[in-house]
């Protein structure tokens, strides 16, 4: 049969097979191959940008990890700061003992348990009824802010006994938060801070 096919017969079809053979390579492995190094390049990219992200950070992590030291230990001094729970009695001395000695008529405390995103810090939540004319309040307040303590003013609300008077009495019920610790104290570095 193939003495009877010419040669041009011949070269027609080893140019068919030819540009069969050609296009089944382009779209079987070339097409692919294409795909596969775009894929690579966009890997080298992100890697690259890895790479220098990671220097970066390798360049900046003495400073970071000095950064984090700074920050735990003014926790550690923060928490040793904070009294224990069970000092909070003398807290609430503390408290009636300034009312006192500003001249302020200290009516009733109440207290409530509040909530803290610290953990062991209990926030503890204090409702004082107070008396007295405005500067012994303020004298109060100005003693309230000498106990070093670790407190917030929540709330002041005043209002006048008798408005006719020159230094008339104010019936005041201020709300403050106080936070205690209730964890194990951490460990005094040496040449820390004191309490």
């Amino acid at each position: 049969m193939l003495a009877k096919i010419g040669q041009r017969e011949i070269a027609i079809i080893v140019i068919v097979l030819s540009l069969l053979a050609a296009g089944l390579w382009y779209f079987t492995w070339y097409k692919d191959a294409q795909r596969r190094i775009v894929t690579l390049q966009e890997e080298i990219h992100n890697l690259e940008d890895q790479k220098r992200r990671g220097l970066a950070a390798r360049k900046a992590q003495p400073q970071l990890e000095a950064t984090i030291r700074e920050y735990e230990t003014q926790i550690a001094e923060f928490l040793r700061a904070l009294p224990p729970r069970e000092e909070f009695a003398s807290v609430l001395a503390g408290i009636s003992d300034r009312a006192r000695a500003s001249g302020v008529k200290l009516r009733s405390i109440s207290r409530s348990a509040g909530g803290s995103p610290v953990e062991d810090v209990r926030a503890i939540n204090i409702t004082l009824s107070l008396e007295s004319p405005f500067p012994e309040l303020f004298v109060f307040l100005k003693r309230l802010e000498s106990m070093r303590r670790f407190s917030t003013i929540d709330g002041l609300a005043m209002t006048i006994g008798n408005a006719e008077a020159t230094n008339p009495i104010l019936n005041t019920n201020m709300t403050m938060t106080f936070y205690v610790y209730e964890g194990t104290p951490p460990e005094v570095e040496e040449g820390g801070a004191e309490q």
